[in-house]
């Protein structure tokens, strides 16, 4: 008799063991996951914060050609940033990429605290008030109303 109590203290003790290594490890993952997680949060909220972006043109004098317009905008901010992933919505409608040309002026790939970028954009449908949104990789815009 006291065999068959040590067993089955023994298998409930072993048991125990296995649930509470079990448990262990489900909690170090859901934590690992809600660190990882805020980790990435915070370095993009601290992408964002340090990145900033102005649109330089004179609202009233917008160069044109045609249905080709032309903006400046300038990196006010303190982070370089890819001029690949900028986006362009004038009056609320998405510019497609392949209407959009993108260039640092005075500069190479990349685009650098204090330099400008010029986007030209070819846009058939402009009213004589017109709004256009620049929103940069990480979500960062401005806005500028305009006239034509």
């Amino acid at each position: 008799m006291g065999a068959e109590t040590s067993s089955t203290h023994l298998i409930f003790d072993i048991v125990a063991m296995i649930i509470a290594g079990s448990v262990v490890t489900v909690m170090y993952t859901n934590v690992n996951t809600i660190t990882r997680s805020s980790s990435d949060g915070a370095a993009t909220l601290s992408e964002q914060l340090r990145t900033d972006i102005t649109i330089i043109n004179d609202p009233a004098n917008i160069p044109k050609s045609g249905n080709n317009y032309t903006f400046y905008v300038k990196n006010t901010g303190k982070s370089t940033l890819s001029h690949s992933f900028i986006n362009v919505i004038i009056n609320g409608q998405m510019v497609p990429d392949s209407n959009v040309t993108k260039t640092v002026v005075d500069g190479i790939t990349v685009w650098r605290p204090s330099e400008v970028l010029k986007i030209e954009v070819t846009y058939s449908s402009m009213l004589f008030e017109n709004k256009i949104r620049i929103i940069t990789e990480n979500g960062i815009e401005d806005t500028l109303e305009f006239t034509t």
